[in-house]
């Protein structure tokens, strides 16, 4: 489904952002952060009217968008929960003219996106204080 930023279901998807990502690092959403997100595309599942896992898509120049804030909940993960999202978010982004996605992937998820058809770009960074992988995936593939 998607998400229609600053509703009660788009503060459903920061809070579990929120509890599966940034806690664990000590980290927290800034206001500008936030602000930033207005032209993003949001999505999620639900699982008996409780918003289970989400995604943002943030568009880039030349039909490309970065996904970012991938969050699943603990008690849906390896459940096919975030590869589901993942394949829907594609799909819809691809039907309004999205040729390519890029991401950057925690080292330890990389993965995740590779089944999903994800390559590799450039060498493993820092962000947010944890490793991180830059990958890409052209739309159809």
């Amino acid at each position: 489904m998607t998400i229609q930023w600053c509703t009660p279901l788009y503060q459903e998807a920061l809070d579990l952002r929120h509890e599966v990502l940034r806690k664990p690092l000590g980290i927290s959403f800034s206001p500008e952060d936030l602000d930033a997100e207005h032209s993003d595309r949001h999505f999620g599942v639900t699982v008996d009217g409780t918003l289970v896992a989400t995604l943002s898509a943030r568009p880039l120049d030349g039909g490309e968008v970065k996904f970012r804030q991938m969050a699943v909940a603990p008690e849906h993960q390896n459940k096919g929960v975030g590869a589901f999202l993942m394949r829907n978010a594609e799909g819809l982004l691809e039907d309004s003219g999205v040729s390519s996605f890029r991401l950057h992937a925690r080292v330890d998820a990389t993965g995740f996106y590779q089944k999903l058809g994800y390559q590799n770009v450039d060498a493993p960074f820092v962000e947010v204080g944890i490793p991180h992988q830059a990958m890409q995936k052209h739309a159809g593939t």
